[in-house]
């Protein structure tokens, strides 16, 4: 995936960025009576693979979906909702990613437009990046904070660390940007770490390819973000980089099993969480 990147008003671009971008990112909010949801709990990256659809969280944010609301949660992307009850979910040992698997039968229901395209290749250089983009929706930590019902994006750039106070597999910490948020509600980065958590956010990191005198944006799915970093500078990162493996493990499962119905994914990850 590409974007024109215009030097002389890098803001317009990268607004025009989060507005392309943003649609393949969902909200996930347990579905209660009556047709209406509770809050936002996490976020997750419609994400299109070896001509399948899923959605790719953080392990948390699944295992919140099984174990505290049952799988009955929706999805939902402005007006967009998208019911994930009973569909195939899975989340590999030892890593903090997790996917949901989007059945032919379900997307006919429910048609799914934008995806983002998980490349085959070897994932580039995280630090060779001009810039990674963090697009989620902020979820209130419980303080005093009101929740905001739109997706956010925070730009941050990839940083080395040499300290591992915590137990993420893979991380990538970046450090938040200095520009504003872009949002379409007020909100300021001490804010936002203070008061808010982006669990399963996807990171989406762009590296500069020049051709024929244009400068171009290439997008890579870097991972998703796991929590804020301890130096309280940005946040870390669960690398993507065994994304392609998982998957192709998860959708082999997937035509073994056939119309299989799915395992207690609900049990499974509450022994593991205590």
């Amino acid at each position: 995936m590409e974007f024109l990147f215009d030097l002389d008003d890098p803001l317009q671009c990268l607004e025009h960025i989060y507005q392309f971008l943003s649609p393949m990112v969902v909200a996930f909010h347990p579905k209660k009576s009556a047709g209406r949801t509770g809050p936002c709990f996490g976020s997750g990256l419609l994400l299109s693979y070896r001509g399948e659809k899923f959605i790719v969280t953080s392990e948390a944010v699944l295992s919140a979906a099984c174990v505290n609301h049952g799988q009955n949660v929706v999805a939902s992307n402005g007006a967009q909702q998208w019911p994930l009850l009973q569909l195939r979910c899975a989340s590999p040992q030892h890593l903090d990613l997790a996917a949901i698997h989007l059945p032919a039968d379900w997307l006919a229901r429910h048609p799914v437009e934008n995806c983002f395209e998980l490349d085959y290749g070897t994932q580039p250089d995280p630090m060779a990046s001009a810039f990674t983009l963090l697009l989620g929706y902020p979820v209130s930590n419980g303080r005093p904070a009101g929740q905001l019902n739109s997706a956010i994006g925070v730009v941050s750039r990839p940083y080395s660390s040499n300290t591992r106070r915590n137990q993420v597999v893979q991380p990538l910490f970046v450090e938040f940007d200095s520009r504003d948020i872009l949002s379409r509600c007020r909100l300021d980065k001490s804010t936002l770490q203070a008061f808010y958590q982006l669990g399963g956010a996807p990171a989406i990191s762009l590296y500069h390819s020049f051709q024929q005198d244009s400068n171009r944006l290439t997008a890579y799915l870097q991972g998703v973000v796991v929590e804020w970093d301890h130096a309280r500078i940005g946040a870390t990162v669960t690398s993507s980089a065994l994304l392609s493996g998982f998957l192709d493990s998860f959708l082999l499962r997937l035509r073994q099993d056939g119309e299989a119905a799915p395992p207690e994914l609900a049990e499974l990850l509450a022994r593991f969480r205590h």
